[in-house]
């Protein structure tokens, strides 16, 4: 089995599109690109140019690929192109797209589909399912939640690809395995190499709280512990922050300590993560001051988090 990092976080864009060659099929995952947030450390007009430069190396991917793999209608996890350069003649493996999926998502899959119809040789809904291409086995999930239960972001399916003994587990966008059901899910497939998104960590404070980024750090160390992966490569929501090293400080602590191999997807090509080498050159711009995000020091923000929400909430409202 080759895997082939295609358009990463790491690289300097939003996508995590995946290529995997077996003896049997060549799959593409997640064929999907977009420029990344504002906070990244490069200029609106560098950021774009990464993604000209990526988008061309997921079209190629494609055009190689027997099989294309959707995990869900995110616009970095998926391309809307009617040229049939991407899906022509493919066999595409998706989510559903009406089922267990919000609003938004929904709409998009129908416009995806609308603008594929006729190019693909073959469509099948892969939620949930297993298919065979000679001797490779692609196995889908249930629909998982897109990060903490009852999220809007709707619902991803995580896949694997497996030939032999040799298994590629993609868990897809679980925003850094929030559920204790996910971690255990991803442990009880024994995967032989491990794609694991990260937390958003740039969405701390906002949208995402610290008590749910505790909860992804102690599901990422309990899978480092529990399986033997030869390599497990972190990226996607968490390479946008160029804090990650230290954010993930228990997480990089233990595997070093138990001698597991996590690296970015850029590190597994030898090179610097794009939002550290950005960061050396450029400096910070909305994060000035951090350290690193252990248990206690963590323990504490959150502490500080609930005094204040409770302050709020006995706050006796203004005189208007």
């Amino acid at each position: 089995m080759e895997i082939e990092f295609v358009a990463f976080d790491s690289f300097g864009v939003k996508s995590s599109c995946t290529l995997v060659k077996t003896p049997d099929a060549t799959i593409t995952i997640d064929p999907g690109i977009a420029d990344e947030v504002d906070s990244f450390p490069l200029s609106r007009r560098e950021r774009y140019d990464l993604v000209g430069k990526y988008d061309e190396r997921i079209r190629k991917a494609c055009n190689k690929s027997d099989v294309v793999v959707i995990t869900h209608y995110h616009y970095d996890h998926h391309i809307c192109d009617r040229s049939g350069r991407l899906y022509g003649k493919k066999q595409l493996l998706i989510k559903h797209p009406e089922e267990k999926i919000n609003h938004s998502q929904r709409a998009r899959a129908r416009e995806f589909l609308a603008k594929i119809k006729g190019l693909p040789e073959r469509i099948e809904y892969a939620d949930g399912r297993k298919f065979k291409f000679g001797k490779t086995r692609v196995k889908f999930s249930k629909p998982l939640w897109h990060g903490p239960r009852g999220t809007g972001l709707g619902y991803v399916i995580m896949v694997s690809v497996q030939r032999g003994k040799c298994k590629l587990l993609y868990s897809s966008d679980l925003n850094g395995v929030y559920l204790v059901k996910q971690a255990n899910l991803i442990i009880k497939e024994k995967p032989t190499y491990l794609i694991l998104d990260g937390f958003p960590s740039y969405l701390l404070g906002y949208v995402a709280s610290f008590a749910n980024f505790r909860k992804a750090l102690l599901n990422t160390l309990k899978i480092i512990e529990k399986t033997k992966c030869k390599w497990y490569v972190l990226d996607h929501h968490l390479l946008r922050d160029y804090r990650y090293p230290q954010l993930y400080y228990e997480v990089f602590k233990r595997a070093k300590q138990l001698r597991k191999k996590v690296l970015t997807a850029a590190e597994m090509q030898g090179r610097q993560p794009a939002v550290l080498k950005a960061y050396k050159k450029n400096g910070p711009t909305r994060w000035k001051q951090w350290e690193d995000f252990s248990f206690p020091m963590l323990n504490k923000l959150i502490a500080n988090a609930r005094k204040k929400a409770m302050g709020k909430k006995r706050a006796k409202p203004r005189d208007s």
